[in-house]
Parts: structure tokens; C-alpha cells; sequence
């Protein structure tokens, strides 16, 4: 009577896990095409194509295969990988990205359009060190839609507060792990995944007013993978992450848009790709001595803090904004229309 009872109570969580499971996966990025070795998959002489699959929670490796997956392509084609890694992201801590190598179709003329989870894949356990808040899913029948293009740039999908042996910075107060949708190396010319700290912005909350703060410095770098962590001086708790346009970039050399995304313990809020400011308002010159300038027609609040996070003016206009009493330093310059909000950073001579 208890084995039936106990089976009983297994079969009910698979059944609540898997209900719970449909938001799992966040994103496909049909990242290569036909640009990996086959040699990776035991194939060699060939060129496959690669895909991250980004998950919410760690997966636990042991569970993983290529059966696991497939991929539906823009002409109704069932694909199957070759062969599936959870690495080079597969740190404690990671293991959210799955990369298949295969056949998945063309980035033109018939890109993959599904992924879908056809085998047992299960999530780790809060007792695993990968996550504060995982529990064990099956995510067999889950899909996803979100299939980014390959001429789209990256984004952020994932962010969440870590501390304990999986905390890599050495200084600060406190810790923010970051993940791309896809691999991401510098964009700009010169600069080293270590100098990446500079252009991520974290915002704690004050009377319902976001204030912006730098990291200090960025760890977990320099292991090829599309994982960050963001080391924080402030004590106040960081609740949100963004990071500037045309930053990083891709495998294909894609630069990401503006990306912000909340940061949680257990789940993925808010991707934004676009920024409607960030894209329609150009702000020039920057570097500067005196004034910027704002290619725009309306009135914009603009808000600029300094490093620390402290504010330091406050103004309305149009499309000129006087910096001339700032010190000589770098600042968060914040744009706001009323619906939609855009930070930059801006450098003053």
C-alpha cells in the first residue's frame, strides 16, 4: 500500500513539474550556420550548425541528449542534432545553455523555426550548488518558438544574485550573474572581456525611482561561454541589469541592442531588445566638453548620475543639454519621454 501510495505522489509532482515547466525555455539562437567543425561530433570533414537553447534552471547534465531535442525548420522539416554540450557553460552555477550541433537548416532561405524537448531532460535540485531555487523538471513536451535569427545580435536572458563558492568576484558586497542568449565577445575595438564592467549598469530602487550603478568588476571571463558576473560595491540591492548597444557582439561579429533584464533568484522576467530611445535618439558628441546634443522633436527628462549612483542634474529639453558645470568625469545619463526610458553613459572632457 505505501509503494502504491508513493508512486501515487511521484507520478502527481512529474505531472505539477511539467505543467510548471512550459516557461522553461527562454530562447533558441541559431548562433552558426554551417560554422562549426564536425569533428566536435565525432564527424570529421564536415560543417554543422550551432544552436544555444537557454533554460531558466541548471539542467542536470547525466539526463542530457541529443534525442532529447528537435528542431522544426521554417519548411516543416524535423531535425535531430548530432550531438548536444552543456559546455563551455557548465560551471556550477550555469548549465542554462544547451548547445546543439547539427543540420537546422538555412539562415535565409529556411531557418528553424521550433525546438522541442521530445526526451526525459531533467532540472537539478536546490542540493546540486547550482541554484538557489531550482527544483527537478521533466521539461519532455516543452517547446519553443523563440528562435532568433542569426543576423540578430545578442541579448540577456538571465539574471540572478549569487553568493557561496560559486561567487567568483573578489571584491564588493555583492554578486550578479548575467547570461547571453548567445556566445559574446567585445564589439569595441580595444577592448578585453575584463573591460566589459564598464558598459553593464545595475539599478536599485528608491522611492520608486531606479538609480544606476557600475560594477567595480566583472568575473567569470575568459572561459568562451556566455555567462558574466557582476561585482557590486553598493550595499543596496541591485533589481535590475541593462547593458549598452553595440558592446558585444556575437560569433557572426552581430553587435547586441540595448539589453535589460530583472534580476530574480528563480526565474526570467524581462528581455528587451529594443529600446525605442535608444534606437530612434542619437546623443552627440560624446566625448564632451560642454554641451550634448539629442536628434529628437519632443521633450525628454534627463536625469544624470554620477558613478556612485548619486544624482547630479535633473532637466527637461529638447535637444540640447548644458554639461559645462560637470567636473571632468564618466556619468549615467538617463532619457525619458514619459512612456519610454534609455541610459547612456557619456563621457565629459
Amino acid at each position: 500500500m505505501r509503494r502504491k501510495i508513493l508512486i501515487s505522489a511521484i507520478l502527481f509532482l512529474t505531472f505539477v513539474f511539467n505543467a510548471k515547466s512550459q516557461d522553461t525555455i527562454v530562447s533558441a539562437f541559431f548562433g552558426l550556420d554551417n560554422g562549426l567543425p564536425g569533428i566536435m561530433c565525432n564527424q570529421p570533414g564536415s560543417q554543422l550548425d550551432g544552436m544555444p537553447v537557454n533554460f531558466i534552471f541548471p539542467l542536470d547534465a547525466s539526463s542530457l541528449s541529443e534525442t532529447d531535442f528537435e528542431v522544426l525548420d521554417d519548411l516543416g522539416n524535423i531535425n535531430t542534432p548530432t550531438c548536444v554540450f552543456l559546455a563551455p557553460a557548465n560551471e556550477n552555477g550555469e548549465n542554462r545553455t544547451v548547445l546543439l550541433l547539427g543540420e537546422f537548416g538555412t539562415a535565409v532561405s529556411n531557418p528553424p523555426v521550433e525546438i522541442r524537448i521530445v526526451g526525459d531532460l531533467f532540472t537539478t535540485d536546490i542540493l546540486s550548488g547550482e541554484s538557489a531555487c531550482s527544483e527537478i523538471i521533466n521539461l519532455n513536451g516543452t517547446t519553443t518558438t523563440n528562435v532568433i535569427p542569426l543576423d540578430d545580435g545578442p541579448s540577456l536572458f538571465f539574471a540572478q544574485r549569487i553568493d557561496g563558492n560559486l561567487n567568483e568576484c573578489n571584491s564588493g558586497t555583492q554578486t550578479i550573474q548575467v547570461a547571453w542568449n548567445g556566445g559574446v565577445t567585445p564589439h569595441i575595438t580595444g577592448d578585453t572581456e575584463s573591460d566589459l564592467f564598464q558598459y553593464y549598469i545595475g539599478y536599485s530602487e528608491s522611492s520608486g525611482v531606479l538609480i544606476p550603478h557600475t560594477p567595480i568588476s566583472i568575473a567569470d571571463i575568459n572561459d568562451n561561454d556566455n555567462f558574466h558576473q557582476l561585482c557590486f560595491s553598493i550595499s543596496d540591492e541591485i533589481i535590475k541589469i541593462s547593458m549598452t548597444g553595440n558592446t558585444v557582439e556575437d560569433p557572426n561579429q552581430d553587435p547586441n541592442l540595448y539589453s535589460e533584464i530583472d534580476v530574480s533568484y528563480c526565474t526570467t522576467l524581462t528581455i528587451i531588445e529594443e529600446n525605442l530611445i535608444e534606437k530612434e535618439y542619437e546623443i552627440y558628441p560624446n566625448p564632451t566638453s560642454d554641451y550634448i546634443y539629442i536628434n529628437n522633436n519632443i521633450e525628454l527628462e534627463i536625469v544624470v548620475f554620477d558613478l556612485l549612483g548619486k544624482q547630479v542634474m535633473r532637466e527637461y529639453i529638447t535637444d540640447k543639454f548644458d554639461i559645462s558645470c560637470l567636473e571632468k568625469d564618466t556619468y549615467i545619463l538617463n532619457l525619458s519621454d514619459g512612456i519610454n526610458t534609455s541610459t547612456h553613459k557619456i563621457i565629459k572632457e
